[in-house]
């Protein structure tokens, strides 16, 4: 996210509901490793450089190390590496871009040490190989025009005709990439290996200022996902965040969508052993993370709890981007409206239960 969201979220704050659930721990919990945080507790790892604005989470399974990387408009675009302690190990600049309205967006790894980072600027997935340092370009996402002024070619199901912002990412087991596409209501997919992204799914109720953004297959090998902001005319979800999940058919298409709940507005999204589907809330005015039961589809917690978020050592400032670590979330604090740069930081927040494996590809071309 970067500045030119405020207006926007100001004004749609005034349309969602707070969460009033009980914060409870998941029914379904791992025993929590050695020196794991408790349920709700946050503790602070690292807080980031400039240009400073985290976006995008991803965690090593191996050693435990973080990524994220730089939103922050018309600035670079850094990839930041720390280890398991917070201790940054080293900096990548994406080239071969100009600056722009955003950054490094979505973050995800494969299981051969590479680093894939979304790029606003040129719309594209940048792949980073730390034992080298070398970048290329492994996927790029196309500027489609809108659907009413298109007839027979590929096109996005919006009004606006915007360009194509590649927001969130995550592999499927065969190696295949989902990247959600934050302007123009669509799910794109990378075939193993990168190229041009091919649309596997559009909706024109994810036309909105901002639709569709963090993803994870679930146990069930569903893509479940969020779209910040609905902008369909229902009262129950008008202005809010909505969590959608979508089957996978045996050819690979989509199949049915169903939508699990209406939530805050939420940005990145993670999974639980328990099912349970974790929110960072991109709304300035309310700061949290949000815990969805797909079971019973509705809002169970918000963690921390409203006094902790803001008197905390680094107030919680738009989370931005959730990755698991044991029984922890390691949490990108965006620090949308943050005017101290020290708020623009990487935390971790205890949940009870460890995350739902994801899906780490080998042998990517």
């Amino acid at each position: 996210m970067n500045g030119r969201r405020i207006g926007v979220l100001v004004l749609t704050v005034m349309a969602s509901c707070i969460s009033g659930a009980v914060v409870t721990a998941p029914g379904v919990a791992a025993e929590p490793l050695a020196g794991s945080l408790d349920y709700g507790q946050t503790r602070d790892i690292a807080v980031v450089p400039l240009p400073g604005q985290p976006e995008g989470m991803a965690v090593d399974p191996e050693d435990g190390s973080i990524w994220s990387g730089s939103n922050r408009p018309n600035s670079s675009a850094d990839v930041w590496h720390w280890d398991a302690d917070g201790r940054l190990l080293a900096t990548y600049s994406l080239t071969d871009r100009v600056p722009a309205e955003h950054g490094v967006n979505g973050i995800v790894l494969d299981g051969d040490g590479r680093v894939y980072a979304l790029d606003y600027s040129g719309a594209r997935a940048v792949r980073i190989d730390p034992a080298t340092g070398n970048q290329s370009d492994y996927a790029t996402f196309a500027n489609l025009p809108t659907c009413s002024g298109a007839a027979g070619i590929a096109c996005e199901p919006s009004p606006i005709d915007r360009p194509a912002w590649p927001n969130w990412a995550t592999f499927a087991p065969d190696g295949t990439m989902y990247v959600s596409d934050l302007n123009q209501a669509t799910i794109w997919k990378v075939p193993a290996g990168g190229g041009n992204a091919e649309i596997w799914y559009q909706n024109s109720d994810f036309a909105s200022i901002y639709g569709v953004n963090g993803m994870q297959f679930d146990a069930a090998g569903r893509l479940n996902f969020v779209v910040t902001v609905s902008l369909v005319p229902r009262v129950e979800s008008f202005g809010r965040g909505v969590v959608h999940r979508l089957s996978m058919m045996p050819d690979g298409m989509p199949g049915a969508l169903e939508t699990v709940t209406v939530t805050g507005q939420g940005d990145g999204l993670t999974i639980g052993s328990s099912g349970r589907i974790y929110l960072p809330i991109a709304n300035p005015l309310y700061n949290a993370v949000e815990v969805v039961d797909p079971d019973t589809r509705s809002v169970v917690a918000s963690l921390p709890t409203p006094v902790e978020s803001i008197t905390r050592s680094i107030p919680y400032s738009t989370p931005a981007s959730v990755a698991f670590r044991g029984t922890s979330l390691i949490v990108s604090n965006h620090g949308l409206l943050a005017i101290d740069p020290h708020q623009w930081a990487i935390l971790e927040l205890g949940v009870g239960e460890t995350g739902l494996p994801l899906h780490y590809p080998k042998g990517l071309a």
